[in-house]
């Protein structure tokens, strides 16, 4: 009876597709990357990030702190953050030892840097210019799903008062 149970796990271990099972672990890496710094999805963080050298990233929080990831890292390091432009623009200048020529590059690449807003309802970070850009007025939420929740709590709140 044991030796039917061994081989029906060693089928079902020959079956696993790890390719597929790596991939999935790499996107839940991706996704738990993103909700650490403060975005529902890897795709909206990476949307609102900018490339700076290699596989290194910045984007600009809604709070005002920068935030420097790399995702092939994140594994083995956390994305670290800033509390201003001068200190992020210090940090990339050491890391990528540049000159002052470089330097004047950087300031023009970071002024064009998106800083993101924090939703009103579920409080992730989101891109305000693709919001614009979809034709929603929504102020203050990043969907629509979001502003018409927050609209329900409001009122459950006026009917509870």
């Amino acid at each position: 009876m044991n030796l039917n149970k061994m081989e029906d796990w060693e089928k079902e271990v020959d079956s696993i597709n790890w390719k597929s099972m790596l991939e999935e672990i790499d996107e839940a890496l991706l996704d738990n990357l993103a909700v650490e710094i403060g975005f529902r999805t890897y795709e909206q963080l990476e949307e609102v990030s900018e490339l700076v050298v290699d596989d290194y990233y910045i984007c600009h929080l809604s709070d005002g702190r920068w935030v420097w990831w790399n995702p092939n890292e994140y594994a083995t390091k956390d994305p670290e953050y800033f509390h201003s432009l001068e200190e992020i623009k210090q940090f990339i200048a050491d890391f990528l030892q540049l000159d002052p020529e470089k330097m004047k590059q950087l300031e023009e690449g970071l002024a064009q840097v998106r800083q993101t807003k924090k939703c009103l309802y579920c409080e992730y970070e989101y891109d305000p210019e693709a919001i614009e850009h979809s034709g929603q007025a929504l102020q203050g939420f990043c969907s629509t799903e979001c502003a018409v929740e927050m609209k329900k709590m409001r009122a459950k709140e006026e009917i509870n008062r």
